[in-house]
């Protein structure tokens, strides 16, 4: 990893919320993330402006159909880089997998995230929004997630609603030691992920208003795991069952 920091603004993420492909059980799913998908990820995109990746698997355990099976962060030098790294033949090959694991029709909904203050009243279902707008680096610090199924006494609007008015008094008072906060609820779900720049025990308290409106699916603070290969080595992959949430550590290009 270069050394330093590699902060980048919010709107250069893209939130991604997948639905495992009805063709694969959740353990193919898991196995193919795990030993394809997101090592690949990592070893072709950072030469091309990719600064950090925070991939997840959801627990299956007690999901909802409706709640996602897979997040993840994907932070790009700019918010031009993701779509100029399509350029290179080996992000094209890398995008290509995606409909070997996932649903594309549910999970293609919007991944970039804009301003909170464009809101007013609801948030918009699957409308991806950052809540602090200062630039951070993802990869180092420290980092909460949040995933949970709408509570079953709020409707969908009330559900939105609801969680509009706790992302704006987030945006207009954040906690102080928090530089970066991402949300995106469906009609039905909620993620989001607080950012700090040092540890801060506390961090998963910054999501409590939030996930007092859902049944809480996950709620984890992504572990730091550096790939134990490259394209040529013989690797099994990562085993994404046991380590379900993680903040991929790998050398960051100088694209920008």
């Amino acid at each position: 990893m270069t050394g330093g920091s590699y902060a980048v603004l919010p709107g250069s993420v893209y939130v991604w919320r997948g639905f495992k492909s009805p063709a694969k059980t959740y353990e193919q799913f898991a196995e193919f993330l795990g030993s394809v998908f997101v090592p690949a990820c990592v070893l072709l995109q950072p030469p091309v402006g990719l600064s950090a990746y925070l991939p997840t698997m959801v627990p299956e355990d007690g999901k909802p159909a409706a709640v996602p099976d897979q997040t993840a962060l994907m932070f790009w030098a700019t918010a031009e880089a993701h779509d100029l790294a399509n350029r290179a033949i080996a992000v094209r090959i890398y995008q290509n997998l995606h409909g070997d694991a996932y649903d594309m029709i549910k999970s293609h909904t919007p991944e970039v995230p804009v301003p909170i203050a464009t809101a007013s009243d609801a948030l918009v279902a699957e409308q991806p929004y950052f809540l602090i707008d200062r630039s951070a680096d993802w990869m180092l610090g420290d980092v909460h997630h949040l995933v949970g199924a709408r509570c079953a006494d709020l409707t969908p609007a009330e559900f939105l609603a609801r969680a509009y008015a706790w992302a704006a008094a987030f945006h207009a008072r954040p906690p102080d030691d928090v530089d970066g906060a991402l949300v995106c609820c469906g009609t039905d779900y909620a993620v989001a992920w607080v950012h700090t720049v040092r540890r801060w025990p506390e961090l998963a308290g910054a999501l409590d208003g939030l996930a007092s409106l859902t049944q809480p699916v996950l709620s984890a603070a992504p572990r730091a795991v550096g790939l134990l290969a490259d394209l040529w080595t013989a690797w099994p992959g990562l085993d994404l069952t046991r380590d379900a949430c993680l903040n991929l550590q790998f050398e960051r290009g100088s694209a920008r």
